[in-house]
């Protein structure tokens, strides 16, 4: 970071400082969850997604600019849905590493009191902004499955009637024939 500023400020050291044991612990935590595609990960392939996951949330609450985790979330979800993952997973994964930065940072700052009021707000609104571009993601998704599923039911209609008024048409010409 080019800032000297936002290195040296409260939120800043505590998320670098923090980072290992966020990082693990969150790796942790969904590595025991009851969701699949986590639980069944080992430790060394989901770690770099986690430390990836962090490192680009740390990166928008120092910037105070939610829009880099959005757009890498977007990204990220984008690779989950052609994976199969559903929303509740990657929405659980932010989660579980808010909840960990959380904790962390509610005991590493309970002296600060109120003094710690907007980092605490810059690391909620960072995760909040991420879960909606995730939320909207799919539901574009869908939405274009949807209406796609669409067509393809009312051109599976239209073939079901041109083939039947083809059957139709044939037997009229059989009946007419051998009258």
């Amino acid at each position: 970071m080019a800032n000297r500023d936002v290195r040296a400020s409260p939120l800043a050291l505590f998320l670098f400082e923090a980072e290992e044991r966020i990082v693990n612990e969150a790796t942790a935590r969904l590595r025991q969850s009851a969701l699949e595609h986590y639980r069944q990960m080992e430790t060394i392939d989901l770690r770099p997604r986690v430390q990836a996951d962090f490192d680009a949330y740390r990166e928008s609450a120092l910037s105070g600019d939610a829009e880099p985790f959005c757009s890498y979330l977007a990204d990220v979800g984008r690779k989950r849905l052609q994976q199969g993952y559903r929303l509740e997973e990657l929405l659980f994964v932010l989660d579980t590493l808010f909840a960990v930065v959380w904790e962390a940072a509610a005991a590493a700052w309970r002296e600060r009191g109120a003094q710690a009021f907007d980092d605490l707000r810059r690391l909620a609104d960072g995760i909040s902004r991420g879960k909606g571009r995730l939320a909207t993601l799919y539901e574009e998704k869908a939405k274009k499955e949807r209406a796609a599923l669409g067509r393809l039911s009312a051109a599976f209609d239209e073939y079901l009637r041109l083939r039947k008024a083809a059957r139709d048409e044939g037997q009229e010409n059989r009946k007419g024939g051998t009258t």
